[in-house]
């Protein structure tokens, strides 16, 4: 096998192990959990987990599904069955859950910012955001933190300082109870509970109604603004490094 095949093979097993996570997941008001395709806006439903999730968040390192509900209960949830298995309890309201970046789950909850611990569920205060969460955030690729908050004529889209909690109100949405909000590569799409599927203006706020869904979203999340990187890619990555270093090595010691 030429060294050039070898190196095509690996890319490939990179690329489809790090897209293996679903697109868009999206928790209904009746514990039903869906994936979804915004594209052909088509759903499939995996599975019912007994209880309404206030909010979902996908863990970009680990890929693990989280849910948080009205009992302030922090759990996992199987992407094939949507079963739960509790972590803990926050201790605080929360109806806004996603992560960064780097593995850090976040909430809101009325006009709080919080840090949850992955393994007690026990939620912190980062600080007030000053405006009351409608249901949802979201991290876009550079780090930028969403949240849609309740507001008069609808919801409106807040940018938050991640590390203070401070709120910055950006505009009206026009659309009420937009319990979902996850990007698709720089789009910010928005899901409400009345079925409706929201294409969201990040500088304006502004929403354009693209579908209906006929999914009551409590929550959503998935692969998007914040990418996520599986172990087993992570794994590849490291021998794609460390193939190219045995290259190198080859080179330097026929010259």
């Amino acid at each position: 096998m030429t060294n050039k095949l070898l190196i095509i093979m690996l890319v490939s097993m990179f690329v489809g192990l790090t897209n293996s996570a679903h697109a868009v997941l999206i928790g209904a008001d009746n514990g039903d959990l869906y994936d979804h395709d915004v594209g052909s806006n088509t759903s499939t439903l995996i599975g019912n987990s007994g209880m309404a999730m206030f909010d979902i968040a996908l863990d970009p390192l680990t890929n693990i599904l989280y849910g948080i509900s009205g009992s302030r209960d922090l759990y996992t949830i199987d992407q094939n069955n949507a079963s739960l298995t509790f972590v803990g309890n926050a201790g605080s309201f929360i109806n806004g859950l996603t992560f960064d970046s780097a593995g850090t789950l976040f909430g809101t909850g009325g006009t709080g910012l919080y840090s949850l611990d992955l393994v007690s569920g026990a939620a912190t205060t980062i600080g007030s955001t000053g405006f009351n969460s409608s249901g949802d955030i979201a991290f876009d690729s550079s780090g930028n933190l969403y949240l849609s908050a309740t507001g008069s004529g609808g919801d409106q889209l807040v940018s938050l300082d991640s590390t203070t909690g401070v709120g910055t109100a950006i505009g009206n949405m026009g659309f009420s109870s937009v319990y979902g909000l996850n990007f698709s590569g720089s789009t910010l799409f928005g899901f409400t509970s009345g079925g409706l599927t929201l294409s969201i203006d990040t500088g304006t706020g502004v929403s354009t109604q693209i579908a209906t869904n006929s999914i009551a979203a409590y929550g959503a999340d998935g692969v998007g603004g914040v990418l996520a990187v599986s172990e087993p890619g992570t794994i590849v990555l490291l021998g794609l490094g460390v193939f190219g270093l045995g290259l190198s090595r080859k080179r330097i010691m026929r010259s």
